[in-house]
């Protein structure tokens, strides 16, 4: 993003690139655990149109917390102006409430238990097509296909659709910060407004249907507020526990010990996946500041924009030792995985409950894997969403 800089001389500048920085691609994790020790807790990146990036746990969850400064209304870097709302992540108190309410009850942990039948399906189906060939493209072949197919039977997408689906949700992802993303999204959009409009003529029992039957403060959502909804959902509900599938097993690939401890005591498989999400967290949270403000001794601007990456809150030494490390013999694992305050992650309970079904059903039908021996680690993805573009696993050797 070289073509659009944003020099500035009176603030603590630091360069770095949330989507082309080279080391990115080799790891990002360890890219951005590289810019937090270079770079001051509070900088400004000409990059992208300029934006500030913020790397101190202690100022992320703070402006977190002030969602009235520190604004959801737009999340695009380079700035676009009048970018489509995605109710209700893009709205800030007092409109959002009730639209979060009303999701709410579809999200909460009650909610998830009738679905364990459903995701253990999921698992056991796709863990079970790729054993028998000793070795995979993981993201492909499972890692997408498990959560995205949860996903779209949950809220009613057609499953014949899947590749279409994924594929869009990808190149979003993917497109972010360059002028390409709009045609995507309003590829996304046109898709949703079919889905919507059938929904709406044809109600099943799906979780679209029952949006469609809910209501706001006594009203009827209009076509335009479920659009935003879906849409949401949609990016949502199609990428994140992809990705926190794919770190986590990146990882696990090459820590034999801890795949022995989880074969040996599958019990500890709540504690492996919130240690997993903490160290591996994968979510660059942008805020609109909406207001002239103060935040770590610097003036920050109404209209700039502000970068979190959340993986920094769990790499924060004051809130967990050794945190570069991972180990499930923590007391507590500190993370921001989810985000905090008002706009905490709606689907946590879901995400949990696949990643534990999940590990459990890989353990106990493959158990031991490693990184694949002849294929080369494949590149990873800055952005507003940290992934991996492809994982080869094998277990051919494995007892």
């Amino acid at each position: 993003m070289q073509d659009n800089l944003a020099v500035r001389d009176d603030v603590p500048t630091h360069s770095f690139d949330i989507y082309s920085e080279p080391s990115i691609k080799v790891d990002v994790h360890e890219s951005f655990r590289a810019l937090q020790q270079a770079a001051p807790p509070l900088f400004w990146t000409p990059e992208n149109g300029g934006h500030w990036i913020v790397t101190s746990s202690d100022m992320m969850i703070d402006l977190l917390r002030k969602p009235n400064v520190f604004s959801n209304q737009n999340f695009s870097i380079p700035h676009v102006e009048n970018v489509p709302k995605t109710i209700p992540l893009s709205l800030d108190p007092p409109e959002h409430r009730p639209y979060r309410q009303l999701l709410r009850p579809f999200f909460e942990k009650k909610a998830m238990a009738p679905l364990e039948e459903r995701i253990q399906h999921w698992a056991d189906r796709l863990i079970g097509g790729v054993k028998a060939g000793g070795e995979c493209e993981f993201v492909d072949a499972v890692g997408s296909r498990f959560p995205v197919s949860v996903f779209m039977e949950m809220l009613g997408l057609p499953l014949e659709r899947f590749e279409e689906f994924r594929a869009l949700v990808s190149e979003n992802f993917e497109l972010a910060g360059t002028d390409g993303v709009a045609a995507v999204q309003m590829k996304i959009v046109a898709i949703l407004a079919e889905f919507v409009k059938e929904r709406q003529a044809n109600p099943q029992e799906d979780m679209m249907s029952h949006i469609i039957r809910s209501d706001v403060d006594g009203r009827e959502l209009s076509f335009e507020e479920l659009l935003s909804i879906a849409h949401l959902l949609f990016l949502a509900g199609l990428d994140t526990v992809v990705n926190a599938l794919s770190f986590g097993m990146k990882h696990l690939a090459g820590d034999a010990a801890l795949q022995q401890r989880i074969i040996n005591d599958p019990g500890c498989i709540p504690d492996v996946t919130e240690e997993l999400l903490r160290r591996y967290s994968f979510i660059n949270l942008p805020r609109f500041i909406a207001e002239d403000t103060e935040l770590g001794g610097q003036h920050l601007k109404q209209g700039e924009m502000i970068i979190c990456p959340l993986a920094m809150i769990g790499w924060d030494e004051k809130l967990n030792d050794d945190p570069m490390a991972v180990s499930v013999d923590r007391k507590n694992y500190r993370h921001g995985a989810f985000g905090s305050g008002i706009h905490t992650c709606l689907g946590l309970h879901l995400a949990r409950m696949e990643l534990h079904i999940f590990y459990e059903t890989w353990f106990r039908q493959i158990g031991q894997f490693r990184l694949h021996p002849d294929k080369t680690p494949g590149a990873m993805r800055g952005s507003v969403v940290w992934a991996i573009e492809d994982l080869w696993l094998d277990w051919s050797q494995s007892a």
